[in-house]
């Protein structure tokens, strides 16, 4: 690629100490260089900040936030006002990128002209590790397409995570789409929903580019815990949450369609 569109990474970390310095590592070691890092710091109360300022220090590219501790969604709205980047990639401080993840990425956005790609990855857990994707897509859909595929696996963890995907930094910033506050699971999902009601392609790739570590204090494990200790206030965020799915088959002319399927995420939402 000639002349690199910039993709700006936005890093929200908490008390990273221990990984910080591996998940960075491998962000700007990318075979793509073309890259504006954002770490945000909520309030950590270890080594983390001081680990993001060193970077700073050594690496133009890299721009560290600090901020009271306010959470991971406060964290990530304050990065993207910042980013100045085409493109806009979110990484979690306790995950890695493969060597060429951004590169290929970026290529195929380019190519396709595609508003948000989706790409496989690895997830690791202690000393094993399983590479998954999409039903091994290679594709680039419609719209119409997406929604089609979505309606049927809207609970599926593929769906509801950032880390796997790029996205277009000018449908963020016109679709005015942010993350909300306050809530203890499903922000990524409701921003990927609200996202997708202003994309036109959507391209899949079924290579492997981001290595998810799953810890033992995770917020999957978190999550799964809060829904068993607060089961009233689960389904609250459910409906919520299917709100946000319900509005973008509004917004894409497609409810109607779907109508009938679509209510079943209320059930299913969690369980993959």
């Amino acid at each position: 690629m000639d002349q690199q569109p910039l993709v700006s990474v936005i890093v929200p970390v908490w008390n990273a100490e221990r990984t910080l310095d591996r998940a960075l590592t491998s962000v700007l070691s990318q075979s793509y260089s073309s890259l504006q890092v954002i770490v945000v710091d909520d309030g950590s109360s270890d080594c983390t900040l001081s680990i993001a300022r060193d970077y700073e220090a050594r690496d133009p590219r890299v721009t560290v936030v600090a901020q009271e501790n306010t959470g991971v969604s406060s964290a990530r709205n304050r990065a993207i006002p910042l980013c100045r980047g085409k493109y806009i990639r979110f990484i979690d401080g306790d995950d890695t990128l493969p060597p060429d993840s951004m590169e290929k990425m970026v290529a195929r956005a380019e190519q396709d002209g595609a508003d948000l790609v989706l790409g496989g990855y690895t997830e690791y857990v202690g000393t094993l590790s399983r590479r998954k994707n999409l039903e091994d897509r290679e594709d680039t859909l419609t719209n119409e397409e997406l929604l089609k595929l979505l309606c049927p696996h809207s609970n599926s963890y593929f769906y509801g995570v950032l880390w796997n995907k790029l996205y277009l930094r000018s449908l963020v910033e016109s679709g005015s789409v942010r993350f909300m506050a306050g809530v203890n699971w499903g922000e990524d999902f409701a921003f990927n929903m609200d996202y997708l009601r202003h994309v036109q392609k959507a391209a899949f790739l079924r290579d492997s580019l981001y290595d998810y570590r799953r810890q033992p204090d995770s917020m999957t494990l978190r999550q799964v815990l809060d829904s068993v200790r607060h089961p009233f206030r689960n389904i609250r965020m459910k409906v919520m949450l299917y709100t946000h799915l319900k509005n973008l088959y509004l917004a894409r002319g497609q409810y109607p369609r779907y109508r009938g399927r679509l209510w079943m995420y209320l059930f299913r939402v969690g369980l993959s």
